[in-house]
């Protein structure tokens, strides 16, 4: 019986510790970036740049002007979206 109680609090324990260790502390942003028509832009670089820290995360958007920066830690962010022909977009987002 004290072999089946160990047991079962060891168990209890060990899955208590592995659902901890899947929480994710970062986070991301995901987005589309179109032209004033609602066209989507292709290859634009889409940069988030945390002014606290200088943190630069970039990426390329994709052939539906889909982008996505992942694994960013809490924080303000300035994304900025640059294309050959068009203006250069920026935006603050307090996290």
């Amino acid at each position: 019986m004290k072999k089946l109680q160990f047991c079962l609090v060891f168990f209890s324990v060990l899955v208590l510790v592995l659902s901890a260790a899947a929480q994710v502390q970062n986070g991301q942003f995901t987005g589309t970036i179109t032209d004033p028509s609602g066209a989507s832009i292709a290859n634009a670089k889409v940069t988030a740049v945390n002014p606290a820290t200088n943190l630069s995360v970039a990426a390329t958007t994709n052939a539906t002007g889909l982008y996505s920066l992942k694994e960013l830690p809490p924080g303000s962010y300035k994304i900025t979206a640059e294309a050959p022909g068009f203006r250069t977009s920026t935006n603050a987002f307090p996290w």
